[in-house]
């Protein structure tokens, strides 16, 4: 037996552990949580989990890289004079 260390996960990815959980126990399946996060962790090709990020960081690369003007006018440039001399 390997020994046992804590994750912390989010709430929605509890969630669905919760459900894939259910969801085993409704077709007579009765199973940890540690179980079915080892089964999936055992079973994910890495290349599968490589994409999202990857995906993810290219998105986030090129929104940076272009910008979307909407053609509206803010008052971001205000801002210091609001927040800084307002205040005096």
């Amino acid at each position: 037996m390997s020994a046992t260390k804590s994750v912390k996960i989010s709430s929605d990815a509890k969630l669905v552990l919760d459900t894939i959980q259910e969801k085993l126990h409704m077709i007579g399946i009765t199973i940890t949580e540690q179980k079915i996060l080892d089964a999936l962790i055992e079973h994910t090709d890495i290349n599968t989990i490589k994409k999202f990020f990857q995906k993810e960081e290219k998105e986030a690369i090129t929104m940076l890289k272009h910008p979307v003007h909407w053609g509206i006018k803010d008052s971001s440039d205000n801002m210091d004079k609001y927040i800084y001399e307002e205040n005096r």
